[in-house]
């Protein structure tokens, strides 16, 4: 076999499963705390600067939750 194709399917003892499936759940857990933050800054405290700091971390958190879970589409098609 030449170097760098693929052997076996993806969670063999060949090719091992990647971490994006891990990744996902924390980015998802991540951008479910950032939410519950940015809303508990709003309504609990008077300090906006807080809420709009906590409201971009969240737009942020869900560009990284659609960036792996298009990486994760990638590496498994049929799925």
């Amino acid at each position: 076999m030449r170097a760098g194709r693929l052997r076996g399917t993806l969670g063999s003892a060949d090719r091992p499963a990647s971490a994006l499936g891990f990744r996902r759940v924390l980015a998802v857990f991540g951008a479910l705390v950032l939410l519950v933050g940015a809303i508990a800054a709003f309504a609990l405290t008077d300090q906006v600067w807080l809420g709009v700091l906590l409201g971009a971390a969240f737009v942020a958190a869900c560009v990284n939750v659609y960036w792996v879970s298009r990486r994760l589409q990638h590496e498994r098609p049929n799925r």
